[in-house]
């Protein structure tokens, strides 16, 4: 009998064991059944050969990166621009499903989810008043530039400096990039007399939805700022060892700059090459005065907002094993080599300023010339000499 009732229950283990594979394996045939089946429908046609196009590519991304994994099997993933999450494909993974399911990832939402008598008890929390000033300008010295000619934000304003912080993310709150594109903010205006708009505003409550968010920022400083030169959007890089995130600059270690542009890749986006091209300038500039802090540009297949202002640049300080200290000693490099380009571009606009009256002056003479000719060709035709009518 113990033999039977033994041999039983492994029976029972087993093939609990075997269905759990199988309801999973049936659950993914479905999902992707159903994703084909919307993809391929072009006017309720279904074409064999389109089928097994789709069906060789989506085995080739499968098996050729993690990336391309993740962006098929999570299409809305490929619509968000996510620059730096994407070197780590499970942390891009959790946060687009904590996003899309508008789960809050705070531990104790996680416990009331598994307890649910814990849901129903009260917690009484301290009123906090949270005002966040959407744009911030700095305070008026007598030499500031006119217009505003900087414009900062931060998309991903949680991302901060674990070696500060003790961690790499404050979720809903402002990290240690607020204070860096502060820092940056500071070092313009009281250094190079450059007027700067600067959002602080959270824009990663829900990381899913971040740059849509973020977006309406940008679009606000663009529209207030005519006469702005750069917008930068402050970020930093993210799943670096401590040695790659350090670099020497005239003896002393800080965190390395990265820029990054977006392309059409993705989304329309004609333009993109203007913006890859002030980036170059920037970096360029600082290979000139600070050798080894930048490390180049790179383009990438999302816009990151930059669509809306051909000088919109994403820019990644250090990473997130860096400290805030190292960190705000980059930007203080920063804002000399953008000081430098930012009075390049209005020299170079004073110079088209001053050559359109010339010019307009040049059309009018010419115009002017052509007119009396036509005159002079006007009276011959109605058989009037031209030295006559003029007396």
């Amino acid at each position: 009998m113990i033999f039977i009732f033994g041999s039983n229950h492994t029976l029972r283990t087993r093939s609990k064991k075997k269905i759990v594979p199988l309801v999973s394996l049936l659950l993914i045939i479905v999902f992707w059944f159903t994703f084909l089946v919307n993809t391929l429908q072009v006017n309720k046609i279904y074409t064999q050969g389109a089928l097994e196009d789709s069906v060789e590519w989506l085995a080739s991304i499968f098996f050729q990166n993690h990336r391309g994994m993740i962006l098929t099997s999570m299409p809305a993933l490929a619509w968000q621009d996510t620059p730096e999450e994407m070197e780590s494909p499970g942390r891009a993974a959790w946060y687009w499903l904590a996003g899309v399911t508008g789960f809050d990832l705070v531990p104790l939402t996680i416990l009331k989810s598994q307890i649910p008598m814990l849901a129903q008890v009260e917690l009484h929390e301290a009123v906090v008043m949270n005002v966040q000033p959407v744009l911030t300008k700095p305070k008026e010295l007598a030499n500031l530039s006119k217009d505003v000619l900087v414009g900062i934000y931060t998309t991903h304003t949680g991302e901060t400096y674990s070696l500060t912080d003790g961690t790499d993310r404050l979720t809903g709150k402002q990290g240690g990039v607020v204070l860096v594109a502060k820092e940056l903010q500071k070092q313009l205006t009281d250094k190079h007399e450059i007027r700067v708009v600067l959002s602080d505003k959270i824009h990663d409550a829900r990381y899913a939805t971040s740059y849509l968010e973020s977006e309406k920022t940008a679009k606000q400083i663009v529209d207030q700022n005519t006469s702005m030169v750069t917008m930068l959007d402050i970020h930093r890089d993210a799943g670096r060892s401590r040695d790659d995130c350090l670099v020497e600059v005239k003896g002393k270690k800080v965190a390395p700059i990265l820029f990054i542009v977006g392309s059409d890749a993705r989304l329309p986006f004609p333009n993109w090459k203007q913006n890859y091209q002030f980036a170059c300038k920037i970096a360029e500039k600082l290979d000139k005065i600070y050798p080894g802090l930048c490390l180049g540009v790179r383009v990438k297949e999302g816009r990151y907002n930059q669509f809306l202002h051909p000088g919109a640049i994403l820019v990644e300080v250090g990473s997130d094993n860096n400290s805030l200290e190292e960190a705000k000693a980059s930007v203080t490099m920063l804002a000399d080599a953008l000081a430098a380009i930012i009075k390049e571009e209005l020299k170079k606009k004073e110079s088209e300023t001053r050559e359109k009256p010339v010019l307009k002056e040049q059309e009018d003479s010419t115009g002017a010339e052509i007119d009396g000719s036509q005159s002079e060709n006007y009276l011959e035709n109605e058989g009037v000499d031209p030295e006559i009518q003029n007396l």
